[in-house]
């Protein structure tokens, strides 16, 4: 369900970080969402740009010279424009940063320092200051000084390889070591939050995209290199997507009580005994989706979702967007808001987590540029 201007009372009843002050100067997807999150919990985010603006303001499809995308990562924030290159703009970010609770930003390594804003200035102006810096690779080896973007982390990390097809390995699109990023590094803000209250003092927090993304994958990405002495060759992923004769289907049979359900599911009793005598599990594997696939192509998407939830078999319909946003179980968990911003109404999902029964609702849209230079003018 989607509404106009809900600026409910949950939304002041649950602000977890109400009261803490976010500044962030950085630009692409990493830095912003991962503000844009704590500006959704509650904190005042103060997004300092430089003159003409953040670049990424008018990157991809938008409208009304808006990116689409960087409203989508800067909602909820308070825009100031610094020239930090001059006097009066490092003299105002300095006194910006002298009540801040947290510095979120994304530059090269060594640029902080050049602008004259180094962590032994920042510690000595605000020791109780939270500095969030991520990187690609990290501040010292011999990558440091090079650029990184998501699609360079995910060759450097296993994801284009081991997303290989037939004909040539391809990036995942949709930038998810950025958007992985931007949440390790909320998360890492908050559990520094909560140190400081114990010891009153702040921490420089260093994040590489790099070491991120490799954490993030290990668990399953890696399970042929978790045995140290392991040099076997992963094993290869089968699709799980299903083509119907209108449509698309996944599965994601993992039992061998789910296996078998599947198979009744589409009145093929008979392949199993024939499936469990393959020795090789990944063939094994391969025969059954195969086998699977060629009865499932016969009949509706609609027809194979009832039988398999008839058989208990994990199973989901392929939705295009306006598919999922009309989804029934998406509008019975009141994902989507429409709000208002600078390029006009947006829709935009709410915080995904309940706290109890409240819900954290947007309630700002992403600023225009420089529309709370007032802010400068506190103190």
């Amino acid at each position: 369900m989607e509404t106009e201007g809900r600026n409910a009372e949950t939304a002041e009843a649950v602000a977890p970080l109400a009261g803490i002050t976010v500044v962030e100067t950085a630009s692409f997807l990493t830095g912003p969402f991962s503000a844009m999150m704590l500006a959704d919990l509650g904190a005042r985010v103060i997004k300092v740009e430089p003159p003409g603006g953040d670049p990424f303001r008018k990157f991809g499809y938008g409208r009304n010279g808006t990116s689409a995308l960087w409203i989508n990562a800067n909602r909820g924030k308070q825009s100031v424009v610094i020239d930090l290159k001059s006097t009066e703009g490092l003299a105002q970010m300095k006194a910006l940063l002298a009540r801040a609770d947290i510095l979120i930003e994304n530059w090269r390594p060594r640029v902080a320092a050049a602008l004259g804003l180094g962590q032994d200035i920042l510690s000595q102006l605000n020791p109780r200051m939270i500095r969030l810096s991520v990187t690609g690779y990290g501040d010292t080896g011999p990558l440091a000084a090079s650029p990184a973007f998501d699609g360079m982390v995910q060759g450097r990390t296993g994801i284009v390889a081991a997303e290989a097809d037939v004909s040539s390995p391809h990036v995942t699109p949709f930038s998810v070591v950025d958007k992985v990023t931007s949440a390790f590094g909320a998360q890492a803000i908050l559990a520094a939050l909560y140190a400081r209250e114990r010891t009153g003092k702040g921490v420089h927090l260093k994040m590489p995209m790099l070491d991120i993304t490799a954490y993030f994958n290990f668990p399953d990405m890696f399970q042929h290199r978790t045995f140290a002495d392991d040099a076997a060759d992963p094993i290869r992923s089968v699709s799980q997507v299903l083509e119907t004769s209108d449509g698309h289907i996944v599965i994601s049979p993992l039992t061998g009580k789910q296996l078998s359900n599947t198979l009744v599911a589409i009145g093929r009793e008979e392949w199993k005994a024939e499936t469990r005598r393959i020795a090789d599990p990944v063939e094994m594997s391969l025969e059954f989706y195969r086998r699977v696939a060629s009865v499932v192509r016969t009949n509706t998407r609609a027809h194979w979702l009832a039988k398999f939830d008839e058989h208990d078999v994990p199973a989901a319909p392929v939705l295009a967007l306006d598919e999922h946003l009309a989804d029934p179980q998406v509008v019975n968990n009141d994902i989507y808001r429409t709000i208002g911003s600078a390029a006009g109404p947006v829709r935009t999902p709410r915080y995904p987590a309940r706290f109890d029964d409240a819900v954290i609702e947007p309630s700002l849209g992403a600023p225009s540029l420089g529309a709370h230079q007032n802010v400068l003018d506190e103190r």
